[in-house]
């Protein structure tokens, strides 16, 4: 299913640059940066064909939502029993200003189009550097291995590509034989290209002391065996981070969505029991909104701060 949603957006890039590609060559200085987040999200497509599809989707959800706002306020203002007279009033009134409100909203959806496919690329970089950073100290790992048995660079490499990507950084190294054996690449050419495209540090970094281990005839073994460890560490950091940040979380979650409403409950009975109000407003009234309106919102935010802050690998 992902290679079929990978196929798709090549042809409609492919489609996209035959249409449009001469006719927006002035647009490319203009996105200097969308290049190198391109290759940094490990995008298949190119540079020139995405500025042409970002064109051509913007221009496409004008016209649809243009001509799909345009039937519907047709439907409305255009019965089909009108008089000539009243079907007059209507396009010079009524129909006209929907007219223009539906180009409005159409190029208002051609905005968020091109915006979104503009930022898609630093979002899909910011995916591929957390995956990174996920997978890296077990992919160090196993290099690790293989370089203690005494297994030559490439060997590693290609090793390492054959595991499933769902343990390791099968993908990125299978990147990296891509260009051996498609185009020529030495070992340590393949290195320095992928370095330049990696958007996590902690991968460019293993990647540069790896190529500058086999550059200068250094020991692969102690290389990975340092690498590996100061990975491990840096994650065991992270993780106790979390649990810390968790830990906080878990205590104002107490505090706020069972403790305070419990006390306020509490404070509520005994003056609805006294009948008074707070500030005119009815008693039992507000323990209703505490109760059904503001502990589940509350809960909500709560929720979305556990998914900010938990590790998305």
């Amino acid at each position: 299913m992902k290679a079929e949603k990978i196929g798709i957006a090549r042809r409609l890039s492919y489609i996209s640059y035959g249409l449009l590609g001469r006719r927006v060559e002035r647009l490319y200085p203009l996105f200097k940066g969308l290049r190198a987040a391109l290759e940094k999200a490990g995008s298949t497509i190119g540079f020139r064909a995405y500025v042409s599809l970002m064109c051509f989707a913007s221009i496409l959800s004008l016209v649809i939502t243009f001509a799909l706002l345009s039937a519907t306020f047709t439907l409305i203002y255009y019965p089909f029993r009108a008089t000539i007279l009243y079907i007059f009033t209507l396009l010079l009134t009524s129909y006209s200003s929907s007219i223009v409100l539906s180009f409005i909203v159409s190029l208002a959806a051609a905005a968020i189009t091109f915006l979104a496919l503009y930022f898609y690329p630093s979002y899909k970089t910011n995916v591929r550097k957390e995956r990174m950073e996920h997978f890296l100290p077990h992919t160090a790992s196993f290099m690790t291995v293989l370089a203690c048995a005494g297994v030559p660079p490439e060997r590693i490499l290609r090793s390492t590509a054959t595991k499933d990507p769902i343990f390791l950084l099968s993908d990125e190294a299978r990147s990296i034989v891509g260009k051996i054996d498609l185009f020529g690449y030495d070992t340590l050419t393949a290195l320095d290209s992928e370095i330049d495209r990696s958007p996590s540090t902690s991968y460019s970094n293993m990647l540069r002391g790896f190529a500058a281990t086999v550059r200068t005839g250094g020991d692969l073994k102690k290389f990975f065996l340092n690498a590996t460890r100061q990975l491990m560490n840096e994650k065991s950091l992270k993780v106790q981070r979390f649990l810390d940040a968790l830990g906080m979380l878990a205590e104002s979650y107490v505090i706020m969505l069972i403790a305070f409403p419990l006390m306020l409950v509490l404070m509520f009975s005994i003056m609805a029991a006294v009948g008074s109000t707070i500030g005119g407003i009815d008693v039992f009234q507000l323990m209703y909104f505490i109760t059904f309106g503001l502990i589940p919102i509350c809960g909500i935010f709560f929720l979305f701060l556990l998914d900010a802050i938990q590790p998305k690998a």
